[in-house]
């Protein structure tokens, strides 16, 4: 029973939202809807303007949105990045692991004030990785990313055995990631007993009738 916003402004009213684990549910509405919205409310990043949000006391949370990859230090690089989470582990050890990330040999000890975009969401969500959590929450991952990198995100968030809960404009992401959807519309979000298609069948009727209801 969770109303969800900013300060006085309420986006949603009366949530209610339970993530299993091996849940993989897709966040489906139109813009400005509320889905970052609902996504920062099961993070606790936005405090509850009302009811009550209750986690397992073994989650280990996964979060990753726009202001991640914005909060990459400038002057460091993707080594340094690492110590920072994990102090003691071998620079081997980190550059093994950020190899698999496409960061191979010395591009590991390159500052990040040289990245581009799609190099620093790719290190995010190494960082997010190496943690090892069992729910993820991603609201728009592939913004900057390039094809391949999308490709290796798809898959491995495919074999990815915790519960995940996506806001993507990718069509093709959301597809293969997610199983079930929920859809976030008019301040209030509701399971949504339907796939890709029939969302989108949903989402031109409704435009439809906005576009009639302002030229009457």
């Amino acid at each position: 029973h969770v109303d969800a916003g900013y300060g006085q402004h309420r986006v949603l009213a009366n949530v209610d939202f339970r993530l299993e684990a091996g849940d993989r549910i897709g966040l489906l509405g139109p813009n400005g809807a509320g889905k970052s919205t609902l996504v920062k409310s099961l993070v606790g990043e936005l405090p509850l303007l009302k009811g009550e949000r209750i986690n397992h006391p073994d989650l280990e949370l996964g979060y990753f949105a726009q202001h991640t990859v914005e909060s990459l230090h400038e002057g460091q690089s993707p080594i340094d990045h690492m110590r920072m989470i994990a102090p003691g582990v071998s620079v081997q050890e980190f550059r093994d692991y950020l190899g698999r990330w496409s960061f191979p040999g010395n591009r590991a000890f390159e500052l990040v004030d040289g990245f581009s975009g799609g190099e620093r969401a790719r290190l995010a969500l190494a960082l997010i990785a190496w943690r090892k959590p069992n729910v993820m929450l991603l609201d728009e991952p592939t913004n900057h990313l390039d094809l391949e990198t999308r490709e290796a995100l798809a898959e491995a968030l495919s074999d990815f055995g915790g519960a995940i809960v996506l806001v993507s404009h990718d069509r093709h992401l959301t597809g293969l990631v997610c199983n079930t959807y929920w859809r976030v519309a008019d301040g209030h979000v509701e399971e949504f007993d339907g796939d890709l298609d029939e969302y989108a069948a949903w989402l031109r009727t409704r435009n439809n009738k906005t576009a009639e209801r302002r030229a009457a």
